[in-house]
C-alpha cells in the first residue's frame, strides 16, 4: 500500500507541477501580448520587463493554483483510469477513498503554502512590481480633498486637502464630541506629521466644556489626542493586495475605528484564506470525476477543468461583489463557493465509491 501512495502522490505531483507552469506561462503571454508596446513606449528595458513579470509570478500563482490542482487530479486520475491501474487498484480491494488520500493530503499541504504565502510574500511580490515606474498597476494618488475620518475619544477630523508624499494636510478642523455634545473644537491652516505626532500650525481651540466658552490661539502646538496616523489619510495609496494580512487586518480596524466603510477590506482579508483553501475543495470536487473519465483525452480534460473553473469562479466574484455591497456577510461571500463546491464534491465522491 505504500508503494501505491507514493506512486499516484509522485504522478499528482508531476501533474500539479507541469499545469501549474502552463497557466502561469500562459498568463504571462497573455499579459505580454497586450502590454508590450505600452511598456516600451515608457522606455522599459527587455531586463526592467523581465524583473516586472518574475514579481508577478507568485501572484499569477496564486491566481491558478486552484485550476492547476484540478487539472492535476484529472490527469493523475484519469491517467490511472485510463490504463486499468485504478481498476487494478480497486480489484486488490483498496478502496477509492484510500487511493485518493495522498492526494487529498498533498492538496491540503498545498493550500496551507499559498496562505502562508498569501500572507506576506504575495503582496510584498505586488508591491515590488508596483514600484517599477512602467507598471500598469494604479499609481499612488498624492493628493486628496475633503476628508472626514473619526477618531478616539469621540473626535471628528476634517482636512480640505492632504498631501500624502508630504503627509501635510490644509484646512483642518478637530471636533471633539461628548453623549452627543460637541465638547471642543480646533481649527488650524494646516497640520503636519513631525517626530511621530500632528502638529497644528496657526488656529484657535475653543472650549465649550466650561460655563464660559474659552478660546486660545496658537501658531503651532501640537495635539496628544489625536491618534490618527498618517497612514489613515492616505489609505487609498495602497491597493489591498499590497498589504501584508496583518496590515491589512489593522486597516480593517482603523477604518471601522474612524467610521469608515470597511466591507471591502472585510472581503478580501477572508478571501485570502478562502481562495487559498479553494484548491483542495475544487480537488474534492474533481476526484471522483476524474475517476469516470478514462476515455476522455488530455484535450477534454483541459476542457472539463477549464468549465469547472470558469463556473467556481464566476460564482465567486459574484459572492465577492455581493459582500462588497453589503448584501453577504463577508465571511458568507468569501468562503459561500468553497461550501457548495465541498458538499458537491462529498456527494460525487460518495457516488465514485458505490
Amino acid at each position: 500500500m505504500r508503494l501505491i501512495r507514493r506512486y499516484v502522490l509522485t504522478r499528482f505531483g508531476q501533474s500539479l507541477f507541469l499545469s501549474a507552469i502552463a497557466f502561469v506561462t500562459v498568463f504571462i503571454v497573455v499579459d505580454l501580448s497586450n502590454s508590450i508596446s505600452a511598456y516600451l513606449d515608457k522606455g522599459a528595458s527587455l531586463v526592467a520587463i523581465a524583473s516586472y513579470y518574475a514579481w508577478s509570478v507568485p501572484y499569477f500563482l496564486f491566481l491558478v493554483l486552484p485550476m492547476a490542482m484540478l487539472l492535476g487530479s484529472l490527469f493523475c486520475i484519469g491517467g490511472l483510469a485510463r490504463t486499468n491501474e485504478l481498476s487494478a487498484m480497486k480489484a486488490a480491494g483498496i478502496s477509492l477513498y484510500r487511493i485518493l488520500l495522498p492526494i487529498q493530503v498533498l492538496a491540503l499541504l498545498v493550500s496551507a503554502g499559498a496562505w502562508a504565502a498569501s500572507a506576506q510574500i504575495v503582496p510584498r511580490a505586488n508591491r515590488e512590481r508596483a514600484m517599477l515606474k512602467f507598471s500598469p498597476l494604479s499609481p499612488t494618488r498624492q493628493h486628496r480633498v475633503q476628508l472626514v475620518l473619526r477618531d478616539a475619544d469621540g473626535q471628528v477630523v476634517t482636512l480640505g486637502e492632504y498631501r500624502v508624499d508630504k503627509k501635510r494636510g490644509k484646512r483642518v478642523t478637530v471636533d471633539r464630541y461628548s453623549d452627543g455634545d460637541l465638547m471642543s473644537k480646533i481649527r488650524a491652516d494646516e497640520l503636519v506629521w513631525e517626530d511621530g505626532g500632528w502638529i497644528f500650525l496657526k488656529g484657535e481651540r475653543r472650549m465649550f466644556d466650561m460655563p464660559n466658552e474659552r478660546v486660545e490661539v496658537f501658531d503651532s502646538t501640537r495635539v496628544a489626542s489625536l491618534t490618527l496616523l498618517p497612514e489613515d489619510f492616505s489609505r487609498e495609496s495602497r491597493p489591498t493586495d499590497q498589504l501584508d494580512t496583518s496590515d491589512l487586518r489593522d486597516q480593517v480596524a482603523r477604518k471601522r475605528m474612524n467610521g469608515l466603510e470597511a466591507a471591502r477590506d472585510r472581503v478580501e482579508l477572508r478571501l485570502r484564506a478562502a481562495f487559498s483553501f479553494s484548491g483542495l475543495v475544487i480537488v474534492l470536487f474533481g476526484l471522483p470525476l476524474s475517476s469516470h473519465t478514462r476515455r476522455a483525452s488530455r484535450s477534454l480534460q483541459v476542457g472539463i477543468c477549464l468549465l469547472i473553473s470558469f463556473v467556481f469562479y464566476g460564482f465567486l466574484q459574484a459572492t465577492r461583489a455581493m459582500g462588497w455591497n453589503g448584501m453577504l456577510d463577508p465571511t458568507v461571500a468569501a468562503w459561500g463557493p468553497n461550501i457548495l463546491f465541498l458538499l458537491v464534491g462529498l456527494g460525487l465522491l460518495k457516488r465514485a465509491q458505490t
